[in-house]
């Protein structure tokens, strides 16, 4: 085809939900009777993408509306090849929206043992907890009522996905949940764990960093959408628009006693 006769409109809209910015890139390549259409995924974890076209005399090879899995840390990711369907001009437009993780992914570890987020020879009491009436309805979501600076371990091991903790802003309004600093890490079974309200400057790992189970990493606080200071922890699924928190088990004490945390309670961890 002529270059002539190539009309090209493109149209990049990136949309995630409930993260701020991530690296994901799409772009074009052209060929000889179209384009290849790829995404660059520069996270440290799978990321789920949904690619919507507008063709004009140009058909996809896979098809329009999809939703691709990008592996993490990879480039030139091919998701589809448009074709001119017959001479004559052609153009398209896309949009995306994406999220961290594999939509895909449901073979999830719901007997994993997790340990109690702080350290040994330390006290808390769960101020809120599944389903709480505060904020948690129908979450299950866990709030230790800590003072500022309380070491938070890794309740799990797993990939460190996101640090934010340069917001001061707090208020006692769903409307501040947007200056919540946080640690996001990723685990082995697709899940992922938020560690949230720690204080600023209070992450001690960067993004890419490998944690251990108990190993430090930030000092709690009082940000963000927050009655008081407490660490806000959650294991949840990602979804494309969505996230389903998961219940989880805990080892309770050095004896080997297994449960679920029950709110208002004080846990002494003596391991």
């Amino acid at each position: 085809m002529k270059d002539s006769n190539l009309l090209l409109v493109l149209l990049f809209t990136y949309v995630q939900f409930g993260f701020t910015q991530i690296n994901v890139n799409t772009y074009a390549e052209q060929t000889t009777n179209g384009y290849l259409i790829y995404a660059d995924n520069d996270e440290y974890c799978p990321v789920s993408i949904r690619v919507d076209f507008e063709l004009n005399n140009l058909v996809s090879s896979t098809g329009n509306h999809k939703i691709y899995i990008l592996p993490e840390k990879q480039n030139k990711i091919l998701l589809t090849e448009l074709k001119c369907i017959k001479n004559d001009k052609y153009s398209f437009r896309y949009k995306t929206r994406y999220n961290y993780g594999s939509y895909l992914s449901n073979d999830f570890d719901l007997d994993y043992i997790y340990y109690l987020p702080f350290k040994k020879g330390e006290s808390f009491v769960l101020s809120q907890g599944y389903n709480g009436k505060l904020s948690h309805s129908n979450e299950n979501s866990l709030d230790f009522s800590m003072p500022i600076g309380s070491s938070i371990l890794a309740a799990r091991e797993g990939v460190v996905i996101q640090v934010i903790d340069n917001n001061t802003v707090t208020c006692e309004d769903f409307s501040c949940a947007k200056y919540n600093n946080k640690i996001l890490i990723y685990h082995s079974d697709g899940t992922f764990a938020t560690y949230e309200h720690i204080s600023e400057n209070g992450a001690l790992v960067s993004v890419g960093e490998k944690v251990e189970k108990g190993q430090l990493i930030a000092k709690s606080g009082n940000i963000g959408f927050s009655t008081g200071p407490h660490l806000h922890f959650s294991v949840f699924e990602q979804k494309l628009g969505s996230r389903v928190t998961i219940p989880t088990k805990f080892k309770i004490n050095s004896e080997n006693k297994i449960d679920y945390l029950i709110e208002k309670v004080s846990y002494l961890k003596d391991y």
